[in-house]
């Protein structure tokens, strides 16, 4: 009985840590940093010929370039939460900076080669297992309750910044007005004085 509330202690926590991760990555990074930057890759001019270049390279040269691309952004994102922890935050900051357009980079090149690489069955299955476990991290109800907390605050985000931020309600022309009735009021002071 105790350690059967331990244990569920235990997975609850690392349930937690991974979803709060997931939503991370997937929310904060990858939504407003990375999938701009892969957008832009993707429709570049130059990787579209590089695609159809790629499509006649040997799948176990492209297997080798993915897999070195994968393992060193990877690499860089474990080295920048290291530093990140050590205290280094700038340059922490600067190498996970640095990574994201690489990953994008080697996002972009699982697309376009996917059907090579997933022919290569060990890759194939490692590929099933880790789109098994992004399902089962949104299957859990941490995850669902967090994602709809986190709609919800987007939501009011969005209010905020339409009543504040647009049209003659802007927060900069409300204290443009203020200015000029407070330089207005002292100058009006000032002049009663003289």
């Amino acid at each position: 009985m105790f350690l059967k509330r331990i244990l569920n202690r235990l997975l609850f926590l690392i349930q937690m840590i991974l979803v709060v991760l997931f939503i991370v990555f997937e929310e904060v990074i990858w939504e407003t940093i990375a999938k701009p930057i892969y957008d832009y890759i993707h429709e570049l001019h130059l990787l579209q010929i590089l695609q159809k270049k790629l499509e006649r390279v040997n799948r176990y040269l492209l297997l080798i370039l993915f897999l070195v691309l994968l393992v060193s952004v990877e690499g860089a994102g474990v080295v920048a939460g290291v530093m990140a922890v050590r205290g280094k935050v700038i340059a922490a900051t600067l190498l996970y900076s640095a990574k994201i357009p690489i990953a994008a980079f080697t996002f972009w090149l699982f697309h376009a080669t996917e059907s090579k690489l997933l022919s290569f069955g060990w890759f194939k299955w490692a590929y099933e297992q880790i789109l098994a476990l992004f399902e089962w991290i949104k299957s859990r109800e941490i995850y669902r309750e967090t994602m709809e907390m986190m709609r919800q605050l987007k939501e009011k985000f969005r209010a905020f910044k339409q009543q504040y931020f647009t049209g003659d309600n802007t927060i900069a022309k409300r204290f443009r007005r203020l200015y000029r009735v407070v330089k207005n009021g002292l100058k009006r002071m000032q002049d009663t004085r003289s």
